[in-house]
């Protein structure tokens, strides 16, 4: 009995971490992707210099707002429309996602 246990424990461990795998991949390159188009004025690492929004206070239901922000672009903020397309959009939202205050 403690062997099947130990065993499916060992493949819940197993199939948790690889389940996971395609997140952390997403984030990764949202990582790239921010450094690449969006760390000059963001900040590297997400580290605001307070004269621009600070990308961690995005909340979980504020996608919606944040692909609009960027596609459209707001203020000084130029669009990224045609530059970052919908699958680097999503991996910068997990990587600023990854990294918000509110996780």
């Amino acid at each position: 009995m403690r062997k099947i246990f130990l065993a499916n424990f060992a493949a819940c461990v197993v199939l948790g971490a690889c389940a996971d795998a395609p997140a952390q991949d997403r984030i990764e390159a949202g990582e790239q992707v921010y450094e690449e188009h969006c760390a000059t004025c963001h900040g590297v690492k997400l580290r605001s210099t307070g004269a621009i929004p600070d990308l961690k206070q995005q909340k979980a239901d504020g996608r919606a707002r944040f692909d609009q922000m960027v596609m459209a672009g707001r203020g000084q903020m130029p669009a990224w429309q045609g530059i970052i397309g919908p699958d680097e959009l999503d991996q910068v939202w997990a990587y600023v996602r990854s990294r918000a205050y509110d996780r």
